[in-house]
Order: C-alpha cells, then sequence, then structure tokens
C-alpha cells in the first residue's frame, strides 16, 4: 500500500505527478479523490486507465465550509458518475453519506474539519467507515483475477523448447511466474519486440525530486516536480543545483548532473530544457510556484547552493532467476501494443504461469 496523496495539490498540479507517482508502482486498486478542474481530473484518470490495470474507486466531495455547494453537488452528482460510466470505475458517493450522518447527528459541517476542507480526527474515522462499508457490501467474487490481465499457463497456453520460449503478448506489462516445486539452475533472458527492456525508455521512470532523501519530498517552493526522460536510457542518480534564485519572479536557474552521465547542462525554470544528453527534458510548467500571493504561505523558496536528487530507475529485467512459488515482473512501461516475448535459458522450465497486462485503454 502506498499514500501518495499530496496536501494542496488540485488536479492541475496532480496530472504533473501521476506518470512518476503511480505508474510505475501499477496498483491493484487506486482510492481516488481529487478538487479543482475537472478536464485535468479526467486527464489523470486516462493516464492511469491507459498504462495500468488498476481499478479506481472514486470519492464524491465531502461537505467543506465555504464550499461552492451547488457546483460540488453537480459534480459529485453528475460530472463524476459520468465519468464512471465513461471509463468503467467504481463510484462511492461519499457526499450523500456525509450529508446524512451531519443531518442524523445534528453535527455542523466544521465539527469533522481541522480547516475547512480537510479531515480531523472525526472526520477521518466518518470517511474510514463510508469507504469500509461501500467495500464491506461488494459481492463476493469466486476469483479476483481481472480480465485485464491474460494469464498463460505450462502446457496448456505454453510449452519451453530447446529452453526457450516464443509468444506475442499485448499490453504494457509480462510476469513470470514460477513453480513453487521446479527450479532447475539457470537464469531467463528476455527480450522484447527483440530488443532488451532495458534498452527501452519507457521501462524507465525517476522518483520524486527531494532536498532529502527523508521525509516527505515537498518542502520549499520553486521545487522540480515533474520531467520527461529521453535519450539512451540507464538507471543513475541525479542531482539538480540552484545556481540563481528569484522567489519574486518565481524562476530559478540550475544545472545538472548524472552519476554516470556527468555534467549534463544548465538551464532555467522559464524556459524548457534538455539536458546535454537528452536524457533529462523540463517543461517550464513542471515546477511548484504559488498560483496566489498567499499559497503554501509556510514553504520557504529554494536558495542557491540546495540540491535537488532523484533517481532514474528501472522497471524491468534483462536477467532473471527462478523464485520459487513468487512472480518476476520483467517487463514494465512499454506501449500498450502488439509486441513479441522472448525467453531464453534453462531458467524457462521453472516457469509455470506468464501473465500479461493490457490496460483497458489503447493508444
Amino acid at each position: 500500500m502506498e499514500n501518495r496523496a499530496i496536501g494542496g495539490f488540485s488536479s492541475d498540479r496532480l496530472k504533473l505527478m501521476v506518470d512518476n507517482d503511480v505508474v510505475p508502482f501499477y496498483p491493484d486498486l487506486i482510492l481516488f479523490h481529487d478538487y479543482g478542474s475537472e478536464p485535468d481530473y479526467e486527464q489523470i484518470i486516462r493516464t492511469i486507465r491507459s498504462r495500468t490495470t488498476a481499478d479506481i474507486i472514486i470519492q464524491t466531495d465531502h461537505i467543506g465550509v465555504g464550499q461552492n455547494q451547488e457546483w460540488h453537488d453537480q459534480h459529485s452528482n453528475v460530472w463524476l458518475p459520468a465519468l464512471c460510466n465513461t471509463y468503467g470505475l467504481a463510484l462511492v458517493d461519499v457526499r450523500a453519506a456525509w450529508k446524512a450522518y451531519l443531518e442524523q447527528n445534528q453535527l455542523p459541517t466544521a465539527k469533522l474539519l481541522s480547516d475547512n476542507v480537510h479531515l480531523n480526527d472525526h472526520g477521518n474515522y466518518l470517511m474510514a467507515k463510508i469507504i469500509e462499508r461501500y467495500l464491506e457490501a461488494l459481492p463476493q467474487q469466486t476469483s479476483n483475477a481481472t480480465t485485464a490481465v491474460r494469464i498463460l499457463r505450462r502446457g496448456q497456453d505454453f510449452s519451453p523448447k530447446q529452453d526457450k520460449i516464443q509468444l506475442p503478448a499485448t499490453g504494457n506489462r509480462i510476469d513470470l511466474v514460477w513453480s513453487a516445486n521446479d527450479n532447475p539452475a539457470g537464469s531467463v533472458a528476455v527480450t522484447i519486440d527483440g530488443q532488451r527492456p532495458s534498452a527501452q525508455l519507457p521501462t524507465y521512470y525517476h522518483t520524486r525530486p527531494a532536498l532529502k532523501s527523508t521525509g516527505f519530498f515537498l518542502n520549499h517552493m520553486g521545487q522540480l516536480l515533474a520531467m520527461r526522460l529521453g535519450g539512451q536510457p540507464q538507471a543513475e542518480d541525479w542531482i539538480l543545483t540552484v545556481t540563481d534564485v528569484d522567489s519574486v519572479g518565481q524562476q530559478l536557474r540550475f544545472r545538472l548532473s548524472g552519476s554516470r552521465t556527468g555534467d549534463d547542462g544548465s538551464g532555467s525554470s522559464d524556459q524548457p530544457f534538455v539536458s546535454t544528453s537528452g536524457r533529462i527534458v523540463i517543461d517550464s510548467t513542471g515546477w511548484f510556484r504559488r498560483k496566489n500571493a498567499g499559497d503554501f504561505g509556510q514553504f520557504p523558496w529554494l536558495r542557491p547552493g540546495d540540491q535537488l536528487r532523484w533517481q532514474v530507475v528501472s522497471t524491468s529485467q534483462d536477467l532473471c532467476l527462478p523464485a520459487s512459488g513468487q512472480a518476476t515482473t520483467v517487463v514494465q512501461g512499454i506501449a500498450n501494443t502488439d509486441h513479441r516475448l522472448k525467453l531464453t535459458g534453462k531458467g524457462v522450465n521453472a516457469i509455470s504461469e506468464i501473465r500479461i497486462y493490457q490496460p483497458p485503454l489503447r493508444p
């Protein structure tokens, strides 16, 4: 389980984070709520549905103080149900349950809040109970397999021949499941479409850029929120060093270096940046700025000399060893289209299943 919530991030900011906060984790289930622009909200859902096979539960808005209640009623009662119908999502009507609870217990709205919108202990208790009752009411399933995951079984759907397995695969993730009783010596080499997974850029992602390696990543204005990866892919550590700051204009200058790439250029936050190697691409919209003067007043601006650090990490494996009874993800993040998988080596004889994940939205 991961809690990737970020306080104050309405959908226009949160859409910047989904590619690296959600997609690499590749969850089975997402419990989702956010405020903000409805088109940006929908973009988040489209990204998740096109790049993962996660089931999604949408929460309608609870009752806050000072809200435009008519807008939130329309959003919760009309727009969100239509979104769920379009993308095949589940809906928890928190708003209706919240209103009923306040009325039944003769409570003012603020009694469940720590400010105008965030929940206090009482509000958290109520929210947990609403979600819990929704999950308890779901019909019991005979199988937890989702139709978005195609399961191929040895002897039925594939058989190794001369320590080799070749088959078509439609989707963006492939897991190998190892037999619990059959562990021959030897490894499995993986190629997809004739290439090693590590040679394909989509199989990489970056961690959250942060000043410190521990604690929450977001504590200063001006921080880098999102980037795109390019160039020749490789796993490495990156450092962005702030060289100049204009907190009034909400801009900064920086230089960039990678642990394997070395010095990779300099840039400024008000301009699109492509590193010298092409491995890091930063749009001018990818920085954490205030929308209004009082936003995030507790956060100071970055200073010259501050260093933001992150890692570029691979989600795939070129070579793997059997792990009795376990599953190994060998390819993840490739385009959600038709591919050709090839597995070679003594270890293929220990594969009991091959799971191919196909997100419901195609490119």
